[in-house]
């Protein structure tokens, strides 16, 4: 086990000043190859527990950005563990050592075979992973190596020393080399976990005609998508994909008291899964579905046949409307066959429908100062 002075280790008093200081070094050239170790003497090279946490959640966070994940090293562990050390006995803080050297070399003398890139944080607040890993994280180029393809495997260093300039010191050495050790680091594939609803709470009443729903990133996620319906798995009221997005605003929801269905999608490698969440409509406001100042379609008549596969849209000029969509869908509020960005015309032509007879359900969209509104439409399809 390695001695760390953790049991005289106090968090500052209130009001007292935190130190935390961060540094990032990139690749540099590699050296040909590794040998005998040289100036290299840690007391112990495995991981511990917080430092076992940060290859959990490093590899957790490459995975939600489709990277893969890192092995640890016992040669990298080695040189990361020597910095680290090494910075609070002589009271420093530099990628470039008490020796004079790089990542790189110092890489190599600890028995990597080549270099390595580094990251490296002090502070009496950044004691456990999860704090380190976020101040890394909310930073671009120690970012960037947090999540850099090409790396492979990881050394990772955490050392506190009382008495020293900063407390805590973290050291995380990235190298392009499987060099075959496992560094006494577990490095499981993460395991795959849904985004979940975080605002607004599952169970609450919404706040009006419009609501922005908010969710987690979930554990390997590689996008989402969002229904809102008045039944459980319905969009008759808001479907659609929102990439990356973590939050999406929905309006032209019920303001009538009545269940709100919403379903939050997360895609992975092997599919999409989802959670189910129920919310109870506003009361007591005016419905903005049921204004006069809403487009409504001119052209062909709701209720009439379409034929020949294509057909062009045409609607009225709403008072204060910003812009228009269309979607048109094989289920009420479904946009499988067509899907607009947002457009200021008032028309649309849209090909690629349908001939067989099946019912078209069109949904004209219009957006207003106070949000989107709509009216549906249906039509029967004919050659």
């Amino acid at each position: 086990m390695r001695r760390f002075a953790l049991t005289t280790f106090r968090a500052p008093m209130a009001g007292a000043a935190l130190l935390l200081i961060l540094a990032a070094a990139t690749l540099a050239a590699p050296a040909p190859h590794a040998h005998a170790l040289t100036n290299c003497t840690v007391s112990d090279s495995s991981l511990e527990t917080e430092e076992q946490a940060f290859l959990t959640l490093i590899n957790n966070y490459r995975a939600q950005n489709n990277v893969g994940a890192l092995g640890a090293s016992t040669n990298l562990n080695r040189a990361s563990d020597w910095l680290s050390e090494d910075m609070s006995a002589k009271a420093y803080f530099s990628h470039t050592d008490s020796l004079g050297r790089d990542p790189s070399t110092r890489a190599v003398d600890c028995g990597y075979p080549s270099g390595a890139g580094e990251n490296i944080a002090a502070g009496t607040a950044w004691d456990t992973a999860q704090e380190a890993f976020n101040a890394w994280k909310a930073s671009p180029g120690h970012n960037g190596n947090m999540l850099n393809s090409s790396y492979t495997q990881i050394g990772i260093a955490r050392f506190y020393r009382a008495g020293s300039p900063y407390g805590w010191y973290w050291t995380t050495d990235f190298g392009l080399d499987n060099d075959g050790t496992s560094g006494g680091g577990t490095t499981a594939t993460p395991t795959p976990a849904k985004a979940t609803m975080s605002s607004p709470a599952a169970g609450s009443t919404l706040p009006g005609a419009s609501a922005t729903f908010k969710w987690t990133t979930g554990t390997g996620a590689l996008q989402y998508s969002l229904w809102v319906g008045r039944a459980a798995g319905g969009s008759d009221v808001y479907s659609g994909f929102v990439g990356s997005s973590l939050s999406q605003l929905v309006s032209a929801l019920p303001t009538d008291g009545s269940t709100v269905y919403v379903r939050l999608r997360t895609q992975f490698s092997t599919g999409w899964q989802y959670n189910d969440y129920t919310y109870r409509a506003a009361t007591g406001t005016t419905s903005t579905t049921t204004s006069s100042t809403k487009a409504t379609m001119t052209s062909p008549v709701g209720g009439s046949t379409i034929r020949g596969g294509s057909v062009t849209f045409r609607w009225t000029s709403a008072t204060g409307a910003l812009k228009y969509r269309v979607y048109v869908g094989t289920t009420r509020g479904g946009s499988d066959l067509y899907l607009d960005s947002g457009i200021t015309a008032l028309n649309a032509t849209i090909g690629g429908l349908p001939t067989n007879g099946r019912t078209l359900y069109v949904r004209l969209w219009t957006k207003l100062p106070s949000g989107w509104v709509y009216n549906d439409y249906t039509y029967g399809t004919g050659p």
